[in-house]
C-alpha cells in the first residue's frame, strides 16, 4: 500500500470539498450549511490522519482498506448532499442513511486495522 499516494489523494479530496463549498456558497444567495462547510473534515481527519497512522504502523489489509475508504466516501458525499438539501430549503430523511452507513463502514474498516495491528503486535512479542 502506497501511503504517500493515498494521503495525497485525501489532501486533494479535502481541497476539492473546500473549493466545492466556496463555489456553491457563491450561488447560495447567502444561505449556508454547516454540513457543506465542514464536509472536508471527513477527508482530512479520517483520510489524511487515519492513513498517516496506518502507514506508521505498516498495516496492509485490503478488506479494511476498501471498507474504510468506502466509509469516508459515504460520509463525505452524505455531508455534501445534506448541505445541498439544507441550502435548497428542502427536508428529507435520506442523508441520515449516508451517515449511518458511512460511519458503520469506517468503523468496521478501522476495527479490522486494529485487529491486524494487535495480531502483528502479538506475533512480534512471541517471536
Amino acid at each position: 500500500m502506497n501511503t504517500v499516494k493515498i494521503v495525497k489523494t485525501y489532501i486533494f479530496t479535502t481541497l476539492f470539498c473546500i473549493v466545492f463549498n466556496t463555489v456553491y456558497s457563491l450561488f447560495g444567495h447567502g444561505v449556508t450549511s454547516p454540513f457543506m462547510s465542514y464536509a472536508y473534515a471527513f477527508s482530512l481527519v479520517l483520510g489524511v490522519g487515519g492513513f498517516i497512522l496506518v502507514g506508521q504502523l505498516h498495516l496492509e489489509n485490503r478488506v479494511a482498506f476498501n471498507l474504510y475508504n468506502a466509509g469516508i466516501a459515504t460520509l463525505t458525499v452524505g455531508s455534501l448532499l445534506r448541505g445541498i438539501i439544507d441550502i435548497a430549503g428542502a427536508d428529507t430523511i435520506y442523508p441520515v442513511y449516508y451517515f449511518v452507513v458511512g460511519a458503520g463502514l469506517a468503523v468496521v474498516g478501522g476495527l479490522l486495522y486494529v485487529f491486524q495491528w494487535q495480531a502483528s503486535l502479538a506475533d512480534s512479542l512471541t517471536s
